[in-house]
């Protein structure tokens, strides 16, 4: 019984030392260890974010999706994913904004693009737009966003 004990303790040490450096705050949010923010958020779906006495809710209203596919990227012109969010705080303000992605992309890395906008004491990015599009047609449903928020 002990060594079963042991067994079962090893394995929760070993699944613990593969973890990366992320971890959940709420459901969708990520906080990774280098202060990096991201909002997971499919369509449809809000979250609230913590900021002090004046918490905002983000929500994923709407995508148009008119990236080429894969397979033909280096033909097309104008490959371009546009999210449009709500953001309202506590005190009643709303803000609309729409973040773009341009290009043949899977991800946004580099930080330095201007394809973010600042509003509420926060900047908002659009690093990720999933699925990416190919032959077949996307269900608006299945759209995941990934956004970058650094509080300004």
């Amino acid at each position: 019984m002990k060594l079963i004990k042991i067994f079962f303790l090893f394995i929760l040490l070993a699944c613990e030392a593969c973890q990366n450096d992320e971890k959940v705050r709420n459901d969708g949010y990520i906080e990774y260890e280098d202060g990096s923010e991201f909002l997971i958020l499919k369509l449809n779906e809000s979250y609230k974010l913590p900021n002090g006495n004046n918490p905002l809710t983000v929500s994923f209203e709407d995508v148009s999706d008119s990236r080429c596919a894969k397979s033909a990227c280096w033909l097309c012109y104008g490959s371009q994913a546009d999210i449009f969010l709500s953001i309202t705080d506590s005190k009643g303000a709303k803000v609309k904004m729409n973040l773009d992605i341009i290009g043949c992309v899977d991800e946004l890395l580099d930080e330095s693009s201007n394809n973010f906008t600042d509003t509420l004491g926060y900047r908002f990015r659009l690093v990720k737009l999933s699925p990416y599009p190919d032959i077949e047609p996307i269900n608006k449903e299945d759209y995941t966003a990934k956004i970058n928020i650094k509080q300004l």
